[in-house]
């Protein structure tokens, strides 16, 4: 039983590297603004197309901001549940105000003192 070794005839060969092309670089154009430029952006400017096509830029580019902000807030709550930590946050706010509201009187004390500043504003318009 013979075994095939494989061919080693590849090491033998030398690899030629090949000079590496040069590299074309565009030549840089400067272009400056000529007078018709000018002329068309002054006419511009004077019948308010400029305007009109600047608020209309802006206003689509802060439509985009707006879209999104929703969605990288839509994102962030998914992701970090914000939503349900505010309500969380809200809801124990809410209870120990009530808390407080009851241990100190407070509701009470304020409808109280109200009703005593309305009864003597009404006095002072009636004396009037």
């Amino acid at each position: 039983m013979s075994t095939a070794l494989p061919s080693t005839a590849w090491h033998s060969m030398t690899l030629q590297r090949r000079p590496p092309l040069p590299q074309r670089r565009r030549p840089l154009i400067v272009q400056s603004f000529r007078r018709s430029d000018f002329d068309t952006f002054a006419r511009r400017v004077a019948s308010g197309e400029a305007l009109k096509d600047a608020w209309r830029t802006a206003n689509d580019r802060f439509e985009q901001f707006v879209f999104e902000a929703k969605k990288t807030a839509e994102r962030l709550d998914r992701q970090y549940s914000v939503s349900r930590r505010i309500s969380s946050v809200v809801q124990s706010a809410t209870d120990r105000a009530r808390e407080l509201d009851r241990e100190f009187e407070i509701g009470i004390r304020w409808r109280t003192s109200t009703m005593d500043f309305l009864a003597m504003v009404a006095v002072q318009e009636a004396a009037e």
